[in-house]
């Protein structure tokens, strides 16, 4: 075999081995501590008792994340940031750790060292410290609960929010609004010592209330939500107490909504956790706190090598349907065969064929007919995760490589197709769990201070080239099985979008940037590939631009890589000349330039030999920089990331390069 076919047949006996006994594959989503910290604090104040061995878990997990300055950031490899390090902090005195244990020094000497106190940690890190009497809550900026009483049409109901700040807001909200303290105890006491060496003086805290730390600040709230802060704070001292119980009794109403329509797991553990300590102070008794507190337990992941971990997202529907396009470009090996025959039998089942009951009177999107990012225990789809299913089980249909029974039937292509139009927006650009609610103007108005971009649903260049692609191969693949309505429909909706990809082409770079990836490369991936599923021929500029854009950032080592800090900056960063290539991303490159600028021969080449050369004898790639991201900060390492999408450019390279000569006899597959 050559070069190539020899590190693709590997890296199919690698993805063999991480391929889950079910057909699907489940990837680690690495980010920071600040969950298990939060769990930690929950199962402190109701009363839940951590097993010692998921202590020494816990533990481990700190020991594994510090940075060398000693505390804990948003993301792996990260510098430091004041939230995560007094979570930490207090997570590691809660678990039992003695203040002189090396960890808490740690944290505490990092925390004392900065040039701002406590004082300054950002608006969710001192809810957090509030509700264990760490924090008084009038050093915290207004979260009333009273919004959620608006009238529907109202611009400012908290409904038009994007769907993770909706719901977590909704538990901020409750906790605001019952202003809970936890009892004071000797170790909660000794904590608000070794936290504020210069004492607990009220004064200190409401000085700050406008002061966010410079490690963590990443967007400042603008005057007019100051503003905003100020007329709320003006307005509680008049709200009766009537009303604000009111607003309380609406909010559990909506949480009790989520645990029962989503089993307890919630749409992600960071609004789960909090939901868990609302319905706690609501009633201790409620069977919905025991049933959202096991519900956390679908978000962990736990060893005795990294320590317990808790991901803000899963991502196994989204790996599964990336690496069965991949198989479905590569050559037929039996292994690729085994791999997809298995996965394309499991994505089925993870198809959303049932509607949330009452989901309209809490304000969720028809769901019918979708895919989430997760798996089938986690009701909440997701436009570009169904575009990817919807276009890997029907690539695996046209290569014959699903049995004839897993196949979809024309109802449920016809119900993903809907799901998917249904989250246009206007400007032609998809969103993402939802179409968007609310005006622009709400983007002013972030109180998030440590993430950017997250008041709302935008529409998206990822989600945008993933939805016009899945619409045109279903377009393609039923032609007239649709009806001639549907069609038109889905006919417009690739039109308008790929105007919008046109249209959000970076004049700065000639490229389009990321938002959910790190960063030109991945934008580009995606925008490319909706393009040319819209028809739009290789020749034309805006493909030409982002292939010339590719080409030049290609990195003396053969591969591509850019820096997160690209994310923070909305623009490309590349990495420091010394660093080498980042594997996904030059996978991403290579992808894109195999489809658009396959007479790229010598650049696409060098790629691919970077991919053989950096690839481990197991098949896999070693961990490296982290490639994912949301918000602008959030950092996310999708451990799957890198062994699907090389092995996804090491097959597009074998389709449009190889002849049928040079296929890969049967006996060197396995």
């Amino acid at each position: 075999m050559n070069q190539p076919q020899e590190t693709y047949a590997l890296a199919l006996e690698n993805l063999r081995r991480r391929q889950q006994d079910n057909g699907a594959f489940a990837g680690e989503v690495i980010w920071n501590p600040m969950l298990p910290c939060q769990y930690v604090i929950v199962c402190h104040i109701i009363g839940h008792e951590i097993p010692a061995d998921r202590r020494a878990r816990l533990r481990l997990h700190f020991e594994r994340s510090v940075t060398p300055e000693g505390g804990w950031g948003m993301h792996p490899g990260g510098a430091p940031w004041m939230f995560h390090t007094a979570l930490v902090y207090v997570a590691l005195r809660l678990l039992g750790y003695s203040a002189d244990d090396p960890l808490a020094r740690s944290a505490r000497d990092w925390l004392r060292s900065q040039p701002t106190t406590l004082h300054t940690i950002p608006t969710w890190g001192r809810i957090w410290l509030a509700i264990l009497g760490l924090y008084p809550w009038s050093g915290v900026q207004p979260i009333l609960p009273e919004l959620w009483l608006l009238p529907d049409a109202s611009p400012m109901h908290p409904r038009r929010l994007y769907c993770h700040m909706r719901l977590i807001y909704l538990g901020l909200s409750y906790l605001y609004g019952s202003r809970f303290v936890a009892p004071a105890d000797k170790l909660l006491l000794e904590l608000r010592a070794e936290l504020y060496p210069g004492g607990y003086d009220l004064a200190d805290f409401e000085a700050h209330r406008d002061d966010i730390a410079a490690t963590d600040l990443f967007e400042a709230p603008p005057p007019g939500l100051q503003t905003a802060f100020a007329g709320m704070r003006f307005l509680e001292r008049f709200s009766p107490k009537l009303l604000r119980d009111r607003a309380l009794k609406r909010a559990i109403e909506h949480m009790h909504f989520e645990v029962e329509s989503t089993g307890g797991v919630c749409l992600s553990p960071v609004n789960g956790f909090l939901f868990c300590l609302s319905l706690y102070i609501h009633d201790p008794r409620d069977p919905d706190l025991t049933r959202a507190l096991q519900g956390m337990e679908y978000w962990m992941w736990e060893d005795d090598v990294d320590g317990l971990r808790i991901c803000g997202a899963r991502s196994d529907i989204w790996d599964t349907s990336f690496l069965l396009q991949a198989m479905c470009e590569g050559p037929r090996l039996p292994m690729a065969e085994t791999i997809v025959r298995d996965a394309a039998r499991w994505l089925p089942c993870a198809q959303m064929l049932r509607e949330i009951e009452h989901g309209r009177e809490h304000y969720r999107e028809p769901a019918y007919g979708g895919w989430g990012f997760a798996n089938e225990h986690h009701p909440w789809p997701v436009s570009d995760c169904t575009a990817e299913a919807l276009e890997a089980l029907l690539r695996c249909e046209a290569a014959d490589l699903s049995v004839r029974e897993d196949r979809l039937s024309l109802a449920r292509v016809h119900a993903a197709i809907e799901f998917v139009l249904r989250r246009q927006n206007d400007d032609g650009g998809f969103g993402s769990y939802e179409a968007r609610r609310g005006p622009m103007v709400l983007k002013q108005f972030n109180p998030a201070e440590i993430y950017g971009n997250c008041m709302l649903e935008y529409s998206y260049t990822e989600c945008t080239g993933s939805c016009v692609r899945g619409l045109a191969y279903a377009l393609e693949r039923y032609g007239d099985r649709l009806g001639a309505a549907l069609r038109a429909r889905m006919t417009a909706a690739i039109e308008h979008g790929a105007r919008f990809l046109r249209s959000q082409l970076d004049p700065r770079c000639g490229a389009w940037l990321g938002f959910w990836g790190i960063n030109v490369t991945y934008g580009t991936f995606f925008a490319v590939s909706g393009l040319l599923a819209a028809g739009v021929p290789t020749s034309d500029p805006a493909i030409r631009s982002g292939v010339r854009w590719l080409l030049d950032q290609q990195r003396p080592d053969g591969g591509w890589g850019e820096s997160w800090d690209g994310m923070r900056e909305e623009r490309a960063i590349p990495l420091p000349d010394g660093e080498p290539s980042v594997v996904v991303q030059t996978a991403w490159a290579l992808l894109t330039l195999l489809e658009a600028a396959p007479e790229e021969r010598a650049a696409i080449d060098r790629g691919i030999a970077y991919l053989a050369q950096t690839q481990g004898p197991d098949g896999g790639w070693p961990r490296e920089r982290a490639s994912g991201c949301f918000f602008n900060t959030a950092v996310l390492d999708y451990d799957l990331y890198r062994d699907i999408f090389p092995a996804w450019a090491l097959a597009r390279y074998h389709r449009v390069f190889a002849s049928p000569a040079a296929e890969v006899p049967a006996n060197d597959a396995t």
